[in-house]
């Protein structure tokens, strides 16, 4: 979208704030520079050259880029992309990236994850009873199971649950000893130039390892392999599936016997799997699988496209971490039961996260875990 096209789909704003009554920032903090409203009127300052304030650069690096939004917008404009663009207009015009994400991109040009986690340790989640007999990147497969920082460090339960389910069906594929970051926090942060040089050097990797095709458990490397990278990189021909798309494959082809475990929970549906999945949207499938492991399926919004982000999109968590705890309150207040799970290590970490802080009593777990628990019984 380039910067005329952008300015006429603000212009297009017929100022019915309807958009404000769907936005997790805006109901968790009654602030209207916190809004998709007031984000538009950001923008517009930023693409016609007007001073910002700082509490106005906050307001945009406060937006999940959740994107419902975008749905609801009565003008059909792409408000959660506007604002996405307007910190790439930010940080060309150096008053942006934040301290915060300036931080954690240092991290991840230097230690390659963006949780500032020990690279030596980012296979401490690979199964013992398989570590004598991994040969990595050495293997001679097309397909690279990708397990993202954050499924690597923090959530380490949905690398080694994906990582088995793949190994108990014989399904071909790899892993790297040495995986990078996918980039997508640089790109989120509005560091365009940073960002595309990540994803070169990522591809670039890939293809000579002979790479065809990438699983991923995270739904920002879901969101980054599948969509962005296409955007940015010329001949980039990778096939993306999330775990789940391809263990529902399985289990259809009857490679995999899940038995009943009798319980029942309510599924959250990561963005960046529904709303923001190019090639998607993944609803059906993590619930069908679900179910077939004897799990009553409880809901958090009537429609699918309408599940609230986790709190923690876009890298907000850093920025106003308050926020974070508060759209995850709401959740847990909606959640019929005690047991959350959803397909996305970010949102997992973040609902454990809002949890601890408001001393609640949820178990929220990545659906990997039902999954294989229900293939062990």
């Amino acid at each position: 979208m380039d910067k005329n096209k952008i300015t006429q789909n603000i212009d297009a704003c017929i100022d019915c704030k309807i958009c404000m009554e769907y936005c997790d920032t805006f109901m968790v903090s009654n602030d209207v520079v916190k809004s998709p409203n007031g984000r538009l009127k950001i923008a517009e300052k930023i693409f016609t050259n007007k001073e910002i304030s700082e509490e106005e650069i906050l307001g945009l690096y406060t937006c999940t880029l959740c994107a419902v939004c975008d749905l609801v917008c009565q003008q059909n404009i792409l408000i959660s992309e506007i604002i996405h663009y307007s910190k790439m207009e930010l940080v060309e015009q150096n008053k942006a990236p934040l301290s915060i994400h300036k931080k954690i991109i240092k991290d991840i040009m230097e230690k390659d994850n963006s949780v500032n986690g020990n690279p030596e340790e980012r296979l401490d989640w690979l199964p013992d009873e398989y570590r004598d007999e991994e040969i990595y990147e050495n293997k001679d497969s097309d397909t690279l199971l990708f397990l993202g920082c954050m499924s690597s460090f923090r959530v380490k339960e949905s690398a080694s649950a994906a990582y088995k389910i793949l190994k108990e069906c014989n399904y071909d594929f790899k892993i790297f000893k040495s995986e990078p970051c996918c980039g997508e926090y640089i790109y989120s942060a509005g560091n365009l130039d940073l960002a595309k040089k990540v994803f070169h050097t990522n591809f670039e990797l890939f293809k000579s390892n002979g790479i065809k095709n990438l699983i991923v458990t995270c739904g920002g490397c879901l969101y980054a392999f599948d969509k962005v990278y296409p955007l940015y990189l010329k001949d980039y021909d990778i096939n993306v599936r999330h775990i789940i798309d391809v263990i529902y494959e399985l289990e259809n082809q009857k490679e995999i016997d899940l038995t009943p475990l009798n319980k029942s929970l309510t599924y959250h549906d990561p963005c960046r799997l529904g709303r923001k999945y190019n090639s998607g949207p993944l609803y059906m499938e993590p619930r069908a699988l679900l179910r077939k492991c004897g799990i009553e399926v409880k809901e958090l919004a009537e429609e699918h496209n309408d599940c609230p982000c986790c709190g923690a999109g876009s890298g907000i968590r850093g920025v106003d971490s308050s926020i974070s705890i508060k759209i995850g309150k709401k959740i847990f207040e909606k959640s019929q039961t005690k047991e959350i799970v959803s397909s996305c290590p970010l949102c997992i970490f973040n609902f454990r996260y809002v949890n601890y802080k408001t001393k609640s009593d949820k178990e929220i777990k990545y659906i990997t875990d039902y999954i294989l628990e229900s293939i062990k019984k």
